[in-house]
């Protein structure tokens, strides 16, 4: 059962992000397929992001949390609070399955 990630950020680390946006996408990018979903949370205003959500298919909690923890925007501080909590898939790209899709398991 994937795991859903959402991150809020703490206000004013703009300089911090931009300063590691590069290593945090080459993290996110280092997970493959595994990382079914990655983004940013965005303000109302549509433009401020004020933080992050990704959906990792793992059964591990664990792995989850290390996901988190690894992240470089983790490493520089600009994370002010994270949810991790399990995520049964059961809608993806239109289709039903009331076992709950596994995406980077599926057969190419």
């Amino acid at each position: 059962m994937p795991y859903l990630i959402i991150a809020h950020d703490h206000d004013g680390k703009d300089a911090e992000r931009e300063a590691v946006r590069e290593a945090h996408r080459a993290y996110l990018a280092s997970f493959g397929t595994k990382l079914l979903a990655s983004g940013a949370l965005l303000a109302d205003d549509g433009k401020t992001i004020i933080g992050g959500a990704s959906l990792l298919d793992t059964e591990d909690r664990d792995e989850a949390i290390r996901f988190e923890a690894d992240d470089p925007y983790a490493k520089a501080n600009i994370r002010a609070t994270v949810d991790i909590v399990p995520l049964r898939l059961r809608w993806w790209t239109g289709s039903f399955d009331a076992a709950g899709h596994r995406p980077s398991k599926a057969k190419v």
